[in-house]
Protein backbone atom coordinates (compact mmCIF):
# COMPACT_ATOMS: atom_id res chain seq x y z
CA UNK A 1 0.00 0.00 0.00
CA UNK A 2 1.63 3.66 -0.60
CA UNK A 3 2.54 5.25 2.38
CA UNK A 4 1.15 8.44 2.12
CA UNK A 5 -2.41 7.04 1.46
CA UNK A 6 -1.60 4.70 4.38
CA UNK A 7 -1.03 8.20 6.76
CA UNK A 8 -4.02 9.16 5.08
CA UNK A 9 -6.03 6.50 6.15
CA UNK A 10 -4.55 6.92 9.44
CA UNK A 11 -5.11 10.35 10.00
CA UNK A 12 -8.54 10.08 8.83
CA UNK A 13 -9.84 7.55 11.43
CA UNK A 14 -10.01 4.91 7.87
CA UNK A 15 -7.73 1.74 8.96
CA UNK A 16 -8.13 -1.35 8.47
CA UNK A 17 -6.88 -3.78 11.04
CA UNK A 18 -4.42 -5.00 8.38
CA UNK A 19 -3.15 -1.44 7.67
CA UNK A 20 -3.09 -0.59 11.14
CA UNK A 21 -0.50 -3.95 11.71
CA UNK A 22 0.80 -2.58 8.60
CA UNK A 23 1.45 1.12 10.10
CA UNK A 24 2.91 -0.15 13.51
CA UNK A 25 5.39 -2.52 11.39
CA UNK A 26 6.13 0.72 9.42
CA UNK A 27 6.22 2.73 12.25
CA UNK A 28 9.34 0.10 14.23
CA UNK A 29 11.24 -0.58 10.58
CA UNK A 30 11.49 2.06 8.72
CA UNK A 31 12.92 4.96 9.85
CA UNK A 32 12.35 7.59 7.22
CA UNK A 33 8.54 6.59 7.23
CA UNK A 34 8.72 7.27 11.55
CA UNK A 35 9.95 10.55 10.84
CA UNK A 36 7.29 11.69 8.38
CA UNK A 37 4.68 9.88 10.46
CA UNK A 38 6.15 12.25 13.69
CA UNK A 39 5.93 15.15 11.42
CA UNK A 40 2.18 14.78 9.97
CA UNK A 41 1.45 13.73 13.76
CA UNK A 42 2.55 18.10 14.58
CA UNK A 43 1.04 19.34 11.98
CA UNK A 44 -2.25 17.77 12.61
CA UNK A 45 -2.18 19.46 15.96
CA UNK A 46 -1.14 23.14 15.09
CA UNK A 47 -3.64 22.98 12.44
CA UNK A 48 -5.97 21.87 15.38
CA UNK A 49 -5.07 24.92 17.01
CA UNK A 50 -5.58 27.10 14.45
CA UNK A 51 -8.58 28.75 13.18
CA UNK A 52 -9.93 27.41 10.04
CA UNK A 53 -9.81 31.25 8.18
CA UNK A 54 -5.93 31.72 8.94
CA UNK A 55 -5.20 28.07 8.32
CA UNK A 56 -6.90 28.65 4.46
CA UNK A 57 -4.55 31.54 3.87
CA UNK A 58 -1.39 29.58 5.29
CA UNK A 59 -2.70 26.86 2.69
CA UNK A 60 -2.98 28.84 -0.24
CA UNK A 61 0.68 30.46 0.58
CA UNK A 62 2.10 27.11 1.23
CA UNK A 63 0.64 26.00 -2.22
CA UNK A 64 2.85 28.66 -4.13
CA UNK A 65 5.85 26.92 -2.26
CA UNK A 66 4.61 23.33 -3.28
CA UNK A 67 4.44 24.53 -6.92
CA UNK A 68 8.26 25.85 -6.56
CA UNK A 69 9.22 22.80 -4.57
CA UNK A 70 8.03 20.27 -7.43
CA UNK A 71 9.99 21.69 -9.93
CA UNK A 72 13.18 20.59 -7.97
CA UNK A 73 14.18 16.90 -9.26
CA UNK A 74 15.86 15.98 -5.86
CA UNK A 75 16.04 17.65 -2.68
CA UNK A 76 18.50 17.40 0.16
CA UNK A 77 18.78 14.65 2.35
CA UNK A 78 19.55 17.75 5.52
CA UNK A 79 16.24 19.25 4.10
CA UNK A 80 13.76 16.87 5.20
CA UNK A 81 11.28 19.28 7.20
CA UNK A 82 10.99 21.41 3.93
CA UNK A 83 10.26 18.03 1.56
CA UNK A 84 7.88 16.59 4.75
CA UNK A 85 5.73 19.83 4.67
CA UNK A 86 5.28 19.68 0.91
CA UNK A 87 4.17 16.38 0.90
CA UNK A 88 1.93 16.87 3.69
CA UNK A 89 0.48 19.53 2.05
CA UNK A 90 0.35 18.10 -1.82
CA UNK A 91 -1.55 14.82 0.07
CA UNK A 92 -3.72 17.60 1.46
CA UNK A 93 -4.49 19.58 -1.91
CA UNK A 94 -3.94 16.18 -3.92
CA UNK A 95 -6.96 14.51 -1.99
CA UNK A 96 -9.16 17.38 -1.61
CA UNK A 97 -10.55 19.47 1.53
CA UNK A 98 -11.94 16.70 3.00
CA UNK A 99 -8.41 15.83 4.23
CA UNK A 100 -8.29 19.69 5.45
CA UNK A 101 -12.56 19.07 7.08
CA UNK A 102 -10.80 15.78 9.06
CA UNK A 103 -7.72 17.33 10.01
CA UNK A 104 -9.60 19.96 12.18
CA UNK A 105 -12.58 17.69 12.65
CA UNK A 106 -12.97 16.19 15.97
CA UNK A 107 -10.76 13.15 16.05
CA UNK A 108 -13.70 10.58 17.02
CA UNK A 109 -11.16 7.61 17.64
CA UNK A 110 -9.66 9.51 20.41
CA UNK A 111 -12.86 10.52 21.91
CA UNK A 112 -14.02 6.79 22.11
CA UNK A 113 -10.62 6.15 23.85
CA UNK A 114 -10.63 8.70 26.21
CA UNK A 115 -14.30 7.90 27.05
CA UNK A 116 -14.42 4.35 27.18
CA UNK A 117 -14.71 2.30 30.28
CA UNK A 118 -16.02 -1.29 30.69
CA UNK A 119 -19.69 -1.86 32.36
CA UNK A 120 -18.84 -3.04 35.62
CA UNK A 121 -20.75 -6.84 36.24
CA UNK A 122 -23.76 -5.58 38.58
CA UNK A 123 -25.60 -8.35 37.62
CA UNK A 124 -23.85 -11.94 38.66
CA UNK A 125 -21.59 -12.51 42.02
CA UNK A 126 -18.92 -14.51 41.38
CA UNK A 127 -18.46 -16.30 44.89
CA UNK A 128 -15.87 -19.54 44.59
CA UNK A 129 -17.75 -22.92 45.67
CA UNK A 130 -20.96 -21.63 44.88
CA UNK A 131 -23.82 -23.77 43.45
CA UNK A 132 -23.70 -22.90 39.73
CA UNK A 133 -19.75 -22.87 39.63
CA UNK A 134 -19.94 -24.71 36.47
CA UNK A 135 -23.29 -22.89 35.02
CA UNK A 136 -23.63 -21.40 31.77
CA UNK A 137 -24.09 -17.98 33.48
CA UNK A 138 -21.21 -17.84 35.80
CA UNK A 139 -18.88 -19.35 33.30
CA UNK A 140 -20.40 -15.52 30.67
CA UNK A 141 -19.94 -13.47 33.99
CA UNK A 142 -16.43 -14.83 34.35
CA UNK A 143 -15.10 -14.61 30.66
CA UNK A 144 -16.48 -10.97 30.65
CA UNK A 145 -14.43 -10.35 33.46
CA UNK A 146 -11.26 -11.53 33.01
CA UNK A 147 -11.74 -10.09 29.48
CA UNK A 148 -12.09 -13.61 27.35
CA UNK A 149 -13.83 -12.07 25.16
CA UNK A 150 -14.28 -13.93 22.23
CA UNK A 151 -15.47 -16.47 24.58
CA UNK A 152 -17.92 -14.12 26.41
CA UNK A 153 -19.71 -13.52 23.37
CA UNK A 154 -20.45 -17.21 22.97
CA UNK A 155 -21.23 -17.51 25.86
CA UNK A 156 -23.68 -14.56 26.10
CA UNK A 157 -24.93 -15.57 22.70
CA UNK A 158 -25.68 -19.13 24.15
CA UNK A 159 -27.70 -17.78 27.01
CA UNK A 160 -29.55 -15.37 24.78
CA UNK A 161 -30.89 -18.54 23.12
CA UNK A 162 -32.80 -19.39 26.45
CA UNK A 163 -33.06 -16.01 28.43
CA UNK A 164 -33.70 -13.35 25.92
CA UNK A 165 -33.14 -10.35 29.13
CA UNK A 166 -32.17 -6.87 28.90
CA UNK A 167 -29.23 -7.70 31.25
CA UNK A 168 -28.06 -10.61 28.57
CA UNK A 169 -27.95 -8.48 25.95
CA UNK A 170 -26.45 -5.86 26.93
CA UNK A 171 -23.75 -7.88 28.07
CA UNK A 172 -23.40 -9.41 25.14
CA UNK A 173 -22.88 -6.13 23.22
CA UNK A 174 -20.52 -5.04 25.81
CA UNK A 175 -18.42 -8.55 24.90
CA UNK A 176 -18.54 -7.08 21.05
CA UNK A 177 -17.56 -3.70 21.63
CA UNK A 178 -14.66 -4.98 24.27
CA UNK A 179 -13.72 -7.20 21.47
CA UNK A 180 -13.07 -4.48 18.90
CA UNK A 181 -15.89 -5.34 17.01
CA UNK A 182 -18.55 -1.88 17.61
CA UNK A 183 -20.85 -2.59 14.92
CA UNK A 184 -21.88 -6.02 16.25
CA UNK A 185 -22.39 -4.18 19.10
CA UNK A 186 -24.39 -1.27 17.82
CA UNK A 187 -27.04 -4.13 16.92
CA UNK A 188 -27.37 -5.50 20.92
CA UNK A 189 -27.56 -1.97 22.27
CA UNK A 190 -30.25 -0.61 20.48
CA UNK A 191 -32.10 -3.65 21.13
CA UNK A 192 -31.87 -2.65 24.75
CA UNK A 193 -32.78 0.68 24.15
CA UNK A 194 -35.94 -0.19 22.29
CA UNK A 195 -36.97 -2.72 25.50
CA UNK A 196 -36.76 0.94 27.81
CA UNK A 197 -35.24 -0.75 31.03
CA UNK A 198 -33.09 -0.57 33.43
CA UNK A 199 -29.98 -0.75 31.02
CA UNK A 200 -31.39 1.55 28.16
CA UNK A 201 -29.36 4.76 29.90
CA UNK A 202 -26.14 2.57 29.52
CA UNK A 203 -26.89 1.36 26.12
CA UNK A 204 -27.45 5.11 24.82
CA UNK A 205 -23.98 6.14 26.08
CA UNK A 206 -22.41 2.66 24.60
CA UNK A 207 -24.37 2.78 21.36
CA UNK A 208 -23.10 6.70 21.03
CA UNK A 209 -19.55 5.74 21.54
CA UNK A 210 -19.79 2.66 19.14
CA UNK A 211 -21.24 5.54 16.39
CA UNK A 212 -18.21 7.96 17.07
CA UNK A 213 -15.92 4.64 16.65
CA UNK A 214 -17.32 3.84 13.16
CA UNK A 215 -17.54 7.29 12.04
CA UNK A 216 -21.55 7.89 12.40
CA UNK A 217 -21.63 11.33 14.02
CA UNK A 218 -24.67 11.93 13.57
CA UNK A 219 -26.46 8.98 15.02
CA UNK A 220 -24.07 9.53 17.49
CA UNK A 221 -25.04 12.70 18.36
CA UNK A 222 -28.46 11.61 18.30
CA UNK A 223 -28.11 9.15 21.04
CA UNK A 224 -26.47 11.75 23.39
CA UNK A 225 -28.97 13.82 23.40
CA UNK A 226 -31.34 11.09 24.14
CA UNK A 227 -29.02 10.04 27.18
CA UNK A 228 -28.87 13.98 28.53
CA UNK A 229 -32.86 13.75 28.38
CA UNK A 230 -32.81 10.55 30.04
CA UNK A 231 -30.67 11.66 32.42
CA UNK A 232 -30.16 8.68 34.49
CA UNK A 233 -26.58 8.12 33.50
CA UNK A 234 -23.14 9.88 32.04
CA UNK A 235 -25.37 12.92 31.64
CA UNK A 236 -21.83 15.44 32.28
CA UNK A 237 -19.62 13.25 29.99
CA UNK A 238 -22.47 13.34 27.17
CA UNK A 239 -23.10 17.09 27.24
CA UNK A 240 -19.07 17.53 27.16
CA UNK A 241 -18.99 15.14 24.04
CA UNK A 242 -21.86 16.67 22.45
CA UNK A 243 -19.46 20.21 22.50
CA UNK A 244 -16.88 18.95 21.22
CA UNK A 245 -18.60 17.63 18.20
CA UNK A 246 -20.29 21.11 17.21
Amino acid sequence: MDKELLLYNYFANRLTAEQETLLEELLTTDSDFKQQFDFESDLKRVIREKEADNLKAKLGRFEKDISKSTQVKTLPRTNYQKWAMAASLILLVGLGWLGYNNFIAPDYGNLYDENFQQYPNTVYAITRGDSSENSLQRSAYVAYETDENSRAIDLFKALKETDNSEEITFYLGQSYLKNGQHREAITFFEEVIAEKGEFAPQALWYVALAYLKTDQKKIAVRALKDLIVDGRYKKTEAAKILKELE
